[in-house]
């Protein structure tokens, strides 16, 4: 009978391990190769101790310690083989999902703060440093028992002495893990916050210094950095207390050891060989698990991070949808799309239903919070409906592939983003466009004779401040961007906010242009904005429980708990 895989088993993360798979292979026999070589130690002892001194032959010395030295050697050899392999196989992971992880959190829907991406990229950079530096202890960890049975076997009470102390030391391995939790949770909340406060004052060091808020943010931050530094003395106190507490383990299993394996030899059950066998095996044993004790947090946190990256990788691609031919040319359409935001207790888009076909434009009006803004970003795919669908004919916009969705929709937001780089480089969102696509788009913006006039023209260096451009010609490089390519869907959020009259007359002709191809959403509070009233065939009213469709050409529908109401226009 032959398995039938699971639909949606191969995840990027069940990829990676496939691929994986001979590497690590590699790396636990080079672990076992390691370890098995540093029995050479203690067997040279108990050769070298007890038969040397009686045969008194300088040949068997001579060939002892050139054959453990060539094992010490092997294994130090060995080791930096392995080193340099995880290393490679922490960075390749890095490789393989960062820009995987930075491109699915910047492409899913609803608001994404940097914060969620930096999370995403932290927790790979934990399971990377977990891989390179941490790794090895943990590969190591496993042949603790051997040894440990190893010095059991030269004789059992030497045995209980070295597993009774290396127990002691995952005893006190856990509860310092257990001890310090909770302060480190205090203390990396407080720095998180502090870092916070800092970077607010930074992106608004205007109002700042105009508002003498100077004094009042620095006692915040002094405030929010005490709690931290007492919580960080706090820990460096226990965590001390706990080092040197399982150093005193150690030396204490040390001496147990010489001294129950001089009396072993007192009473004839025990050469002195044995002792510094024993001794060596057992120091191996705990020494292993002294260094996996100390990676016992970058174990946690690399553990967490990966299932935080395995759920955030499982449904990579899940959402793309196959797109039949035409799609492009389908009607917008709005099947009962509600949405409402975290916390709140209402939907503030309820039941909306209506169909924009192309070469239709709409205009979104109504008072400020009734959801203008919310819309635009749903019909751009950037928020999801909580209930319903929005949808470019038979597929949800949320659902398209990015590269198709690129060539479909210009948006322009409310607030007005300007990224680090050329003008060119702005208007063309950052990808390799054809310079004359930009140009044109900068011409339906009436930004074109402005840019000329820059220093260096289209490959002027800008960023977010934009210094030396005003509101104005800001919005108008954001409309360009907007307008690269004349997308089939335009959506515009406030786009005549900073704009001059002679600014709204140009983009009013190129919202007409741009409409006869494709469709024109625009939200504004402007409902009286003549170039923005030609453009529109239908006009979408905000408010409430009810939302208000007029339709230009005089149909009128009506529908009630909460769908569109449909009237003429006067």
């Amino acid at each position: 009978m032959v398995r039938r895989r699971k639909a949606g088993g191969d995840t990027a993360v069940t990829e990676a391990w496939r691929a994986s798979r001979g590497g690590i292979v590699v790396l636990i026999l080079f672990t076992a190769f390691i370890n098995i070589l540093k029995f050479a130690t203690p067997l040279y002892l108990l050769q070298v101790l007890d038969r040397i001194p009686v045969s008194r032959s300088l040949e068997t010395l001579v060939m002892l310690t050139i054959m453990v030295l060539v094992a010490v050697v092997a294994a130090l050899a060995l080791e930096m083989v392995r080193r340099r392999m995880l290393t490679r196989w922490s960075i390749w992971i890095e490789r393989r999902f960062g820009p995987r992880l930075v491109a699915q959190e910047l492409a899913a829907p609803g608001p994404k703060p940097s914060t969620d991406i930096n999370r995403a990229l932290s927790d790979l950079g934990r399971v990377r440093s977990f891989v390179s530096a941490a790794a090895a202890s943990w590969l190591d960890v496993m042949w603790a028992p051997v040894f440990i049975l190893g010095t059991w076997l030269i004789h059992p009470t030497l045995g209980m002495i070295a597993l009774v102390g290396t127990g002691l030391l995952v005893v006190l391995a856990i509860a310092q893990e257990w001890s310090t939790r909770d302060p480190r949770r205090v203390s990396n909340d407080a720095s998180r916050e502090a870092g916070g406060l800092v970077l607010d004052a930074e992106r608004n060091r205007e109002s700042v210094g105009a508002l003498s808020m100077s004094q009042v943010l620095t006692e915040r931050w002094q405030r929010t950095a005490d709690g931290r530094l007492t919580e960080r003395e706090r820990i460096e106190a226990r965590q001390n207390f706990f080092r040197i507490f399982i150093r005193g383990v150690g030396e204490v299993l040390k001496i147990g050891i010489l001294a129950f394996g001089l009396w072993l030899t007192i009473t004839d059950v025990l050469t002195v060989g044995g002792i510094f066998a024993a001794r060596v095996m057992a120091g191996f044993g705990f020494t292993l698990c002294e260094r996996a004790a100390r990676n016992w947090r970058s174990l946690r946190e690399a553990r967490m991070a990966y299932a935080s990256l395995k759920q955030r990788l499982a449904d990579d691609g899940a959402r793309q949808a196959s797109v039949l031919p035409g799609t492009e040319q389908a009607p917008l359409i709005f099947d009962k799309a509600s949405f409402r935001h975290q916390g709140q207790r209402e939907d503030v888009i309820k039941r909306l239903t209506l169909q924009l076909d192309p070469g239709e434009g709409l205009l979104i009006t109504g008072p400020a919070g009734t959801g203008k803004t919310t819309l635009s970003r749903m019909i751009v795919g950037v928020l999801e409906p909580r209930y319903g669908q929005v949808r470019l004919g038979d597929v949800e916009i949320g659902r398209l592939p990015a590269e198709m969705r690129s060539g479909l929709v210009g948006y322009l937001p409310q607030h007005t983003e300007i990224f680090t780089g050329t003008v060119r480089e702005n208007i063309g969102r950052l990808g390799d466009v054809a310079f004359s696509q930009v140009v044109e788009a900068a011409r339906l913006a009436g930004i074109h004779a402005r840019i000329i006039a820059l220093p260096q023209g289209y490959d002027t260096p800008i960023g977010p401040e934009a210094i030396g451009l005003s509101g104005s010609e800001r919005k108008r490089i954001a409309l360009a961007r907007a307008f690269l390519g004349k997308p089939r869907i335009i959506v515009l959020d406030e786009p005549m906010a900073n704009l001059d009259d002679a600014s709204r007359r140009e983009l009013g002709g190129a919202l007409k242009q741009l409409k006869a191809e494709g469709c024109t959403i625009v939200a504004t509070q402007a409902v009286h904005s003549t170039p923005l009233s030609r453009m529109a065939d239908k006009f979408l009213i905000l408010g409430g429980d009810r939302h208000e469709l007029r339709e230009a050409e005089g149909r009128e529908k009506s529908s009630s708990d909460g769908k569109a109401e449909l009237r003429s226009v006067t």
